[in-house]
C-alpha cells in the first residue's frame, strides 16, 4: 500500500518538473519577446502615436507583430520536445487575436488610468534625478502591468491547450 502512495506522489512530481522546465523556458522566451514588444510599443507610443488616448493602438500593433515571433520561439524553444499538433498554430493565433484585439488593448487603456501609481513612480524617478518624462513613466507602467497579466494567462493557455500533448503521444516516459 505504501508503494501505491509513493508512485501516486511521484507521477505529479515528474509532471511538475516538466511544467517547471516549460515555465523556466517560457520566462526566458517571454523576456526576449517582451523586450522586443516593449521596444516596438515604446517607439509607437512615444514617437508615432504620441496621444495617450491611442495607447491601445500602440499595444495592438506591437502585440500583433510580437505574436508571430512568439509562436516561432515557443514552438521551437519552450515546448520543443512536445509533438505539436496541426491545430496548435490555429489555437495560438486565435487566442492571441482575442488578446490583441480585445484583452491587451483594454488592459493597457485601463492600466493607463492608474495615475496615482504613476504619479508616485514619477516622484521617485524625479527624486532620483533620472531624466524620464511622466509620459514614459505612464506608458511603461501600463505596458508592464498588461504584460504581467498577459504572461500569466498565456502560459496557462499555451501549456494546456496550444502546446499540450498530441493525442496518442505520451511524453511522461523519460
Amino acid at each position: 500500500m505504501e508503494e501505491k502512495s509513493t508512485k501516486s506522489t511521484e507521477k505529479p512530481k515528474l509532471k511538475d518538473v516538466k511544467t517547471s522546465k516549460h515555465a523556466a523556458r517560457y520566462i526566458i522566451v517571454g523576456i526576449v519577446g517582451t523586450l522586443f514588444n516593449f521596444i516596438l510599443y515604446s517607439i509607437l507610443s512615444n514617437l508615432i502615436f504620441r496621444n495617450n488616448d491611442l495607447l491601445w493602438l500602440s499595444a495592438f500593433i506591437s502585440t500583433a507583430i510580437t505574436t508571430i515571433v512568439a509562436y516561432i520561439l515557443h514552438s521551437r524553444i519552450t515546448w520543443k520536445e512536445r509533438a505539436i499538433s496541426k491545430t496548435a498554430i490555429y489555437k495560438f493565433f486565435i487566442w492571441n487575436i482575442i488578446f490583441t484585439v480585445a484583452i491587451n488593448p483594454l488592459f493597457t487603456q485601463l492600466f493607463s488610468y492608474l495615475t496615482p501609481l504613476y504619479d508616485f513612480a514619477y516622484s521617485i524617478i524625479q527624486a532620483l534625478h533620472i531624466p524620464v518624462s511622466y509620459e514614459l513613466t505612464l506608458t511603461t507602467g501600463a505596458f508592464a502591468l498588461t504584460s504581467l497579466v498577459n504572461m500569466i494567462l498565456n502560459f496557462i493557455f499555451y501549456d494546456k491547450f496550444v502546446f499540450g500533448k498530441k493525442e496518442g503521444k505520451n511524453d511522461d516516459k523519460s
